[in-house]
């Protein structure tokens, strides 16, 4: 059953507020932004971004920003134990960029959590429980959500080579085998092995450079998701891949993928495809039908490349 998000907020912000020593105003102007968490969440397209700014400009900031209330250790701010507190944004990293520029009021609300952890796991429901996301975007943010829960569960709970974790239930008379592939699949309807396979996209994302991984969350990069699923079992790189013609050099040299599997990359083809992705956005943003000729134009160039 997914998370009712209005009675999540409400719970951490009565968390938050309890120790509020500090005016609203006064931490408005102490936001600080992590980019382990700015960067967690894929950026908004160059034309969403833009639409984003002329609402805001037009009709102000109308939702309040999402703050974590927290102390600069357990935010890992310092290296050494800090009480010193610490108002880090989670939600609304644009809307906040945008009133910054431009000088406009906004709101802010204060959530509670304990750990890092905590908070992306919230920022994972949070996207999830938009309506806006695109099969693939939904496939990597319940991937990041199944690798996150059996990374912290590794910490403290035996995992078996089935992916099975023990659990006491509630009279301790006995102890009970959850998947957590099952648990993540009931809660957002789809199969268990699916969400074994979003974890594996997820993975093979992570090994990307943050800005390939966007583009392809984006739609604007076109790499195949089997070889991205593949790219995770490559344990080590020495660093991010930064284009799809190196990651089809790592799974080749891994292993992964025959030599004659590669398929050369024709580059004309795939810019032109992410030029007709890109109009599109911009068509169904701006409502604007007169580039509807300029789409029709670009159909017909891909089809003589193909």
């Amino acid at each position: 059953m997914k998370a009712n998000f209005k009675d999540v907020i409400a719970s951490k912000t009565k968390q938050a507020l309890g120790s509020n020593l500090i005016s609203l105003e006064a931490i408005k102007q102490n936001i600080q932004i992590l980019e382990e968490l700015r960067d967690f969440i894929p950026p908004l397209s160059e034309d969403e971004s833009q639409q984003l700014e002329q609402n805001i400009l037009k009709y102000g900031c109308k939702d309040a920003l999402l703050v974590w209330e927290t102390t600069r250790s357990v935010a890992g701010l310092s290296i050494t134990e800090d009480s010193t507190p610490a108002y880090i944004l989670i939600d609304g990293h644009n809307r906040y960029r945008i009133c910054q520029t431009n000088q406009l009021n906004f709101n802010i609300q204060l959530l509670s959590f304990n750990t890092l952890k905590e908070v992306k796991d919230y920022m994972i429901d949070l996207q999830l429980g938009r309506r806006n996301l695109t099969p693939q975007q939904a496939s990597y943010f319940r991937g990041l959500r199944y690798n996150n829960e059996k990374t912290e569960r590794g910490k403290y709970d035996r995992i078996t080579d089935e992916g099975l974790i023990n659990v006491d239930d509630y009279f301790e008379s006995k102890r009970v085998k959850v998947s957590t592939a099952s648990k993540l699949s009931e809660e957002y309807k789809v199969s268990p092995a699916t969400i074994r396979r979003d974890a594996e996209f997820a993975e093979g994302l992570g090994k990307l450079s943050t800005t390939l991984r966007n583009e392809v969350l984006a739609g604007n990069q076109n790499i195949e998701k089997g070889l991205l699923q593949k790219v995770a079992k490559v344990k080590e790189l020495p660093k991010p891949i930064e284009s799809a013609d190196e990651l089809v050099t790592v799974l080749q040299t891994s292993g992964l993928v025959e030599k004659t599997e590669a398929v050369p990359i024709d580059h004309t083809l795939v810019n032109c495809s992410n030029e007709i992705i890109a109009l599109v956005k911009k068509i169904v943003n701006a409502k604007d039908k007169e580039k509807l000729n300029d789409l029709k134009n670009l159909v017909s160039k891909l089809e003589e490349l193909l």
